[in-house]
C-alpha cells in the first residue's frame, strides 16, 4: 500500500470571503512524538500503544474498515472486531466525544486536529514499537520513510532558496531542522558544516563533524566519507589561517556555493552529493 503523504499548504481563500477567525479544536490528536491528546484546556493525557496506532491509521488512511484497522492492531484476538469496538468506546468514556466516526469505513470525527496532518516535522508514533503486530510494524515503517522523504525534501527546498537569497542564518535553521528528521544522512551533516563555515563561525563547523565522528561509530562502526573528511581538512585549513576581518556587512554568498547541493538521499556511509567545495568569501562593500 503506497501512503499519500498529506499537503501541508493551505487552501485558498474564496474571493470575497471574509477572514475567519483562528478556532482551536476542542481536541487535537499529537501522533509526531510521544503520542496523546490534548484538551483546549491544555490537558495531556498519553495515548496506550494500540489506541496511537488506531488514530495514525484512520487519520493517514481515512476511509479504512473496521475490519482492516481491527486485523493490523489485534491479529492474535480471537475477536479482534470486539476488541476494535472496545477501544472506540473507551475514547468516548474518557472524553465525552468521538474521535472516530463511521459505521463501517472510519474517519477522524469532525473537529478533532491531528497534527501529522498539518507538520511534516517530527517522528510519527514516536519510539513506539509494534512487534507483535507484524503487519502493522510494516505499515507503520512505511508511514515512516515516507513522511521523512517529504520532510526532507520541504525543507531542502527552504534552505536552497534561503541559500540562493544570501540568508545563511536561516539556512543554518533548515539544516539543523534536516538533521533532526534525517540525522543518518551524512550529506546533511557536510551541509551544516559548510554553512557554519560561510557564516565564519569555524568553531560550530567542526563541532558537527565531531558529532559525525561519534555518530558513525557509536551506531554504524564506521568512519566518515572522503567528501567529509575534505570538508573537515579544509575547516581545519581555514582556522590555521583565518580570513581578514571583514567590514560590518551581511556576507555575500558566491554562486558555486550556492549551488552545492544540499541534501542527499543515501545514509550515513555514502551520499549522492558531490564533494562540498569551501570558496572564499567576498563581502559586500
Amino acid at each position: 500500500m503506497t501512503l499519500a503523504v498529506p499537503s501541508l499548504s493551505p487552501r485558498p481563500m474564496p474571493r470575497n470571503h471574509p477572514p475567519m477567525a483562528a478556532v482551536r479544536p476542542a481536541l487535537q490528536i499529537r501522533l509526531l512524538g510521544d503520542p496523546a491528546l490534548l484538551g483546549a484546556d491544555g490537558a495531556i493525557k498519553a495515548l496506550e500503544r494500540r489506541a496511537a496506532g488506531l488514530l495514525a491509521l484512520v487519520a493517514l488512511e481515512p476511509g479504512i474498515t473496521r475490519a482492516r484497522a481491527a486485523a493490523l492492531l489485534w491479529p492474535d484476538s480471537d475477536n479482534a472486531r470486539q476488541a476494535l469496538r472496545q477501544q472506540l468506546a473507551r475514547f468516548r468514556r474518557s472524553y465525552g466525544v468521538e474521535l472516530v466516526h463511521g459505521d463501517d469505513a472510519l474517519i477522524i470525527a469532525e473537529g478533532v486536529a491531528v497534527d501529522a496532518l498539518q507538520s511534516a516535522g517530527g517522528v510519527l508514533l514516536g519510539e513506539l514499537s509494534f512487534d507483535d503486530c507484524d503487519e502493522f510494524a510494516e505499515w507503520l515503517a512505511r508511514a515512516r520513510r515516507q513522511r521523512r522523504i517529504g520532510a526532507t525534501a520541504q525543507l531542502a527546498q527552504r534552505l536552497a532558496a534561503a541559500e540562493a537569497g544570501a540568508d545563511l542564518d536561516a539556512a543554518v535553521q533548515l539544516a539543523q531542522l534536516l538533521l533532526l528528521v534525517d540525522d543518518e544522512s551524512e550529506a546533511h551533516y557536510r551541509t551544516l558544516m559548510r554553512l557554519h563555515y560561510l557564516r565564519g563561525d569555524i568553531a560550530q563547523a567542526q563541532g558537527v563533524y565531531q558529532r559525525l565522528v561519534q555518530q558513525l561509530k557509536q551506531r554504524f562502526g564506521a568512519q566518515p566519507s572522503s567528501e567529509t573528511e575534505a570538508l573537515a581538512r579544509a575547516l581545519r585549513t581555514a582556522l590555521a589561517a583565518p580570513l581578514p576581518s571583514p567590514p560590518a556587512t551581511r556576507p555575500v554568498v558566491a554562486a558555486a556555493a550556492r549551488r552545492t547541493q544540499c541534501s542527499g538521499g543515501a545514509g550515513m556511509t555514502g551520499a549522492r552529493s558531490g564533494p562540498a567545495r569551501l570558496v572564499p568569501l567576498p563581502y559586500a562593500a
